[in-house]
């Protein structure tokens, strides 16, 4: 005991050890409050998400409309967030936080697919897509049961590049995709859109690009055989996508029924389809709507209205209606026809029905018997004016029930990638399925993001350079004025 005691007063007698020990101490209570500062920033932030967005995108940050549709909910959402073993991305990851921390409905959890393997199996997206998977958003709502399953390639848009001759990453849209997933999966139905099938109509590898198109807008898409015994759900419009053959007379029937019960019909006739099948014709003429036979070839002295150099490939006028007029005046109307079929809307038309065009060509002629010709040039006999390529159709029935059919002389519009980006194609395609099944689509008006940093310019760098060069010149002018008064201390 008194050689501790000894000790204890050589220290105290020592001003060296006395200094060297507060010094020591002062330096131990700083590491720890520095330690506890950062562990108090760290939960603030994973709590209120309070990290600024630096991201040259600002791909972390919550819009107003985001915020709004969050504030809105009355339904509880889990969003898993799958990531791999190599780590997931960082932005994705920040933003989701704020979807964490933004409201007490929405709960993210990150999971591993090798440590909870029963992901795989107990969540199925309700469109019928994408799968579980690593590196996927699984958004589900436990009391709609609806389930979204989100991969990048539903957050990215893609541009052909000229120069590599593929396609470029341009665009992301994180919160767009997440917020409309969350509003989806607490509806309390699915929106779904059927497709019929059996009548050598396009494929499905033939439309991949409007499937995608649908199902990013969040409906469900099935394909239907009558002749398999599939059956139809007048609340789901119908796609008829340019079938080769007729219907019989028992699926005639079929279509007429689901008319009858409010079914709604996207018809859709290509010149290259048959114009002879007469029991789709018979479809079409109960709406009031006569498919007519040639090739709409647009006049070439009328250069506004077909593309470039290829009188085929019309630039149709959007007729202000009802069903278009959100289109046209947010000018969102530039459509190209390729070898379109134009039709006839009857006079007089029949009771209860009332048919209008909706894309109306400039002067036009129909050229009829292309089939092996060396030239569309318009020929004596061929009917000249200007045709509707696409008409609307409101049928009413003897019980008051209203049943719609569009039709449209061209499938490639909503077939063709390069379409969907430089055209109006997917505004007009979600428009018309929105007004057949009149019910509002999970689509907001959320803007994506540049996927890629511009490249600077040197006006641009300018700035940045002068910053570069300022602080250290800055530190050295500071240092100087310190040390200068001291030079003879």
């Amino acid at each position: 005991m008194k050689k501790w005691s000894n000790l204890w007063d050589r220290i105290k007698c020592s001003r060296k050890l006395r200094c060297g020990g507060f010094s020591m101490a002062l330096t131990a209570g700083m590491v720890v409050l520095v330690v506890l500062v950062a562990a108090l920033c760290d939960g603030l932030e994973n709590h209120f998400a309070l990290e600024a967005d630096f991201s040259f995108n600002g791909a972390t940050s919550q819009g107003e409309i985001t915020k709004n549709a969050i504030a809105q909910l009355e339904k509880d959402v889990r969003i898993y967030a799958v990531v791999p073993d190599s780590g997931g991305d960082e932005n994705l990851l920040s933003l989701l936080n704020r979807y964490d921390v933004s409201s007490p409905r929405v709960t993210v959890t990150q999971e591993n697919l090798m440590k909870n393997p029963a992901l795989k199996t107990h969540f199925v997206d309700a469109t019928g897509t994408n799968a579980v998977s690593d590196d996927c958003l699984i958004v589900n709502c436990p009391e709609t049961g609806l389930s979204r399953i989100l991969t990048e390639a539903d957050y990215t848009y893609r541009s052909f590049n000229m120069e590599t001759g593929y396609f470029d990453e341009t665009l992301i849209s994180y919160e767009k995709t997440i917020t409309e997933a969350i509003l989806f999966v607490t509806q309390e139905s699915v929106p779904c859109v059927q497709i019929l099938s059996g009548h050598r109509e396009k494929s499905a590898e033939e439309t991949d690009v409007l499937e995608g198109t649908l199902t990013e807008a969040n409906y469900k898409v099935i394909r239907v055989n009558l002749a398999a015994g599939d059956e139809l759900n007048p609340a789901d419009p119908l796609m008829i996508l340019s079938p080769q053959y007729d219907l019989t007379e028992e699926e005639l029937n079929q279509l007429m029924d689901y008319a009858r019960a409010g079914g709604d019909f996207f018809f859709v006739s290509e010149y290259s389809a048959p114009s002879d099948l007469s029991n789709f014709n018979a479809l079409l003429r109960a709406y009031g709507i006569e498919p007519l036979p040639g090739l709409t070839v647009a006049k070439e002295e009328d250069v506004n209205s077909y593309y470039a150099d290829y009188p085929v490939i019309l630039m149709p006028s959007m007729q202000d209606t009802d069903v278009t007029h959100t289109l046209v005046t947010q000018s969102e109307n530039i459509l190209l026809i390729s070898e379109a079929r134009s039709f006839r809307v009857q006079e007089p038309q029949p009771d209860g029905v009332m048919a209008y065009p909706l894309l109306m060509t400039g002067e036009a002629y129909l050229r009829t018997d292309v089939d092996g010709e060396d030239t569309v040039e318009q020929q004596p006999g061929d009917a000249e004016g200007r045709f509707a390529v696409s008409v609307w159709s409101d049928k009413m029935f003897e019980d008051g029930t209203v049943s719609h059919l569009f039709t449209l002389g061209d499938c490639n519009v909503f077939l063709d990638y390069w379409m969907q980006m430089n055209t109006s194609s997917t505004p007009f395609l979600l428009q018309i399925i929105h007004s057949l099944q009149e019910k509002e689509p999970v689509n907001l008006d959320i803007l994506p993001k540049p996927a890629q940093r511009e490249s600077l310019a040197m006006g641009n760098i300018t700035p940045a350079i002068m910053v570069i060069v300022m602080l250290p010149l800055l530190v050295l002018l500071g240092a100087l004025l310190v040390l200068i008064p001291r030079k003879n201390m």
